[in-house]
């Protein structure tokens, strides 16, 4: 799940999304109710000019990522991380950034959002840019 979840929270596409939060409400939809509706903050990506000047969309690479001091699953909570790389790449060649991320993701199962695992939190550790 949170493999899914960031391979589509990194799949912004100034060709077909309206702004930077378009990704983000993909993603949501492997999210709780709760991370789902901080979608407002996703908006506000100061990259997101630069990219439409050029027609960019986001390449991105998520790799499984073992980490030694991951806790313990239990029946309704599972910490999972992954190894990103996303760079975005425009229609007339341009290329930006590539970033090296790990993303952190707490899943939860059952409650409010049904019996399915669902990222209740996660975190971006950018590990460094090219």
């Amino acid at each position: 799940m949170c493999r899914r979840f960031a391979a589509v929270l990194y799949s912004g596409d100034t060709r077909r999304d309206v702004g930077p939060g378009d990704a983000y409400e993909r993603a949501a939809r492997f999210a709780s109710s709760t991370l789902a509706g901080q979608s407002p903050a996703a908006n506000q990506d100061g990259r997101w000019a630069t990219w439409a000047e050029h027609r960019a969309y986001v390449d991105a690479v998520v790799e499984p990522f073992v980490d030694a001091l991951q806790p313990a699953d239990t029946a309704i909570t599972v910490r999972r991380t992954v190894r990103l790389t996303s760079t975005p790449l425009g229609e007339d060649s341009w290329r930006g950034w590539t970033e090296h991320s790990l993303l952190d993701c707490m899943l939860r199962r059952g409650g409010p959002d049904g019996p399915g695992w669902r990222v209740a939190e996660y975190e971006i550790r950018q590990a460094a840019l090219r």
